[in-house]
């Protein structure tokens, strides 16, 4: 009986070792590679417009985060949001795109103001970035804050990316009935291994107070789960359903499953506790915060 205890503590130490050695490397896996617009192609364009549209600051290397609120909102007063949150394309114009008449319709997310849906879908890519720099009111003028390639980059998601989310999700939020078991396929050969582990809670998105996992997410806003899915997280190198021309069943599919996630963390086990106790009590979120980094560089299959 000894031995075999002193074989579990040896399994237990190379184990953990070995763990705290794939954490020291794992913001090299996480964090985006350099972007190159030189080798990029349209699909990654896209995915980086989608980013954009998520939060700018964390998808670019060379911007300067506001601190203040945006010039428009003061045209509304339901959103007691403030500073860089007011900046952030989604914040006004939704997940689903479609502003007052989407998901954030109502809510603490509720401005009023309109999505960018329809205007998808009757302006050129030429008039969607010229609206960017302020053709529609100086007001909207993002300029100041970015680079014509990522305005143009944001016009082109605006014009290509953009889908119709009604076709996955009705408006009281129900996702369309997906196929699990396929989801579940594409969960694990594409987001479980190096990241979000076997139950989808190995990174946590909020803190210890107010966890947030992958099933938190696909239960409580699946118009979010959809966008991030298909352009990627900004500031890590997940990938893009976009660059890696996942279909919209794919993606109704891994919504599916992601909906029978957990939504709170697991109790730890004997091996966790025993690990813990030992001082290896890493997850991936503690290898990797997602606020740490920047930049633009998903994975290709």
């Amino acid at each position: 009986m000894k031995k075999i205890a002193v074989l579990l503590f040896v399994l237990i130490v190379a184990g953990t070792a070995s763990l705290a050695q794939m954490g020291s490397g794992m913001r090299d896996v996480l964090t985006p590679l350099e972007y190159s617009r030189q080798r990029s192609s349209e699909e990654m364009r896209i995915s980086r417009g989608g980013q954009l549209y998520d939060d700018w600051w964390r998808t670019t290397v060379d911007t300067v985060k506001p601190d203040r609120d945006h010039p428009l909102w003061k045209k509304q007063n339901k959103n007691k949001r403030g500073g860089y949150d007011t900046y952030r394309c989604k914040e006004c114009h939704g997940w689903d795109y479609r502003g007052r008449d989407g998901a954030y319709g109502k809510g603490s997310h509720y401005t009023g103001f309109t999505g960018i849906y329809e205007a998808s879908r009757k302006m050129s890519e030429k008039e969607l970035e010229a609206v960017l720099k302020g053709s529609a009111g100086k007001e909207h003028d993002f300029t100041g804050l970015l680079g014509n390639e990522d305005i143009a980059d944001l016009a082109l998601f605006m014009k290509k990316g953009i889908i119709d989310m009604t076709g996955l999700i009705d408006v009281e939020g129900v996702p369309a009935a997906g196929n699990t078991e396929a989801g579940r396929a594409i969960f694990v050969k594409s987001c479980m291994h190096m990241c979000h582990g076997g139950n989808g809670t190995a990174i946590n998105f909020g803190d210890s107070e107010k966890p947030e996992f992958i099933g938190t997410v696909a239960g409580e806003n699946p118009w979010e789960f959809v966008h991030k899915v298909r352009a990627g997280q900004p500031g890590t190198r997940m990938r893009s359903a976009i660059i890696n021309k996942w279909s919209d069943a794919d993606i109704r599919d891994l919504l599916s499953y992601a909906r029978t996630l957990p939504s709170a963390p697991p109790e730890p086990g004997l091996f966790s506790r025993l690990r813990r106790s030992m001082g290896f009590g890493m997850g991936h979120h503690d290898w990797f915060i997602p606020e740490d980094s920047r930049g633009f560089g998903p994975i290709i299959d």
